[in-house]
């Protein structure tokens, strides 16, 4: 009993923090299509910038925040000088992002330095459920993963700024007809995906040792989680996705090594997009 109530927690916690890591990338890549290759390193600034701002006396919470809107304003300058003229053509986008992620990389190299970074972890020790151990601060992070997605998705539904954003998706020649700034939305959405993926790197930091590759963890997943879920679907669509992917190595991490879990995870993948080549939340 206690092993299988291990497995259910080990997997909802997997599958909160790969969701946090991913929405960033569900909302720049879903809501404007840009194949963001430069999420990972949005990721990594997010890290180390609350590494730095929490070395130099500022409180875990603050520096957060300050590490998540130095990375939107990042994603604002990218977005304005090289982005927005080529929301049109996909592949484009996927080549400057990633031309975004090297020298992002380089330029963390040369500021950081290559040696491991270490976030202190503000909520130590862990609560007994059950009889199992459960980290305080990952049951914190899940939390504040599932209030975002649940907040971002209100947003999204419930409010004018999601009824436009929506209307962008649907039909974006007519949405310009009818007063929409479509170019504002634009850039609004991917400043928002920016802010996400530096939190999420924010709130991931005490967790791992921070090196200038942290992002690259949660890079391929992340994409897998996005387009797994269906494209567009910011809350049941990430969570499915991540649930696919983060819960389910964690069972093949229970009969297999790690690497081999890592591997059967990303054949169920692709046996998944095979039958649902646009996302299991998508009917095409």
């Amino acid at each position: 009993m206690s092993t299988a109530l291990s497995v259910v927690v080990d997997a909802t916690l997997i599958t909160l923090i790969l969701a946090l890591a991913a929405f960033g990338l569900a909302i720049i890549y879903g809501l404007v299509g840009v194949i963001n290759m430069g999420h990972g390193a949005m990721l990594t600034l997010g890290a180390y910038l609350t590494w730095a701002a929490t070395t130099a006396g500022l409180p875990f919470v603050i520096s957060i925040f300050l590490a998540a809107a130095g990375v939107a304003v990042i994603g604002l300058l990218l977005e304005h000088i090289v982005i927005r003229s080529f929301y049109d053509r996909p592949f484009d986008t996927l080549l400057l992002t990633w031309g975004f992620f090297l020298v992002s990389t380089e330029v963390i190299k040369i500021v950081f330095g290559t040696d491991l970074r270490n976030v202190a972890n503000p909520v130590p020790g862990a609560f007994d459920l059950g009889g199992i151990q459960i980290p305080a601060y990952r049951t914190m992070i899940a939390g504040c993963s599932l209030l975002l997605i649940a907040g971002s998705a209100l947003v999204f539904f419930y409010t004018a700024l999601g009824i436009k954003i929506r209307a962008l998706i649907q039909n974006r020649e007519m949405a310009s007809l009818l007063g929409l700034d479509v170019s504002r939305m634009y850039k609004l959405v991917f400043v928002t995906g920016s802010f996400m993926a530096g939190l999420a790197g924010a709130l991931i930091s005490p967790m791992l040792s921070v090196d200038p590759y942290i992002g690259n963890i949660f890079l391929v997943r992340s994409f897998f989680v996005v387009i797994i879920g269906g494209i567009g679907h910011l809350l049941g669509g990430t969570l499915i996705g991540s649930f696919l992917i983060g819960g389910s190595e964690t069972l093949f991490a229970l009969f297999s090594g790690q690497v081999f879990a890592q591997t059967a995870v990303f054949a169920v993948a692709i046996v998944v997009l095979r039958f649902r080549p646009h996302g299991v939340l998508r009917s095409g």
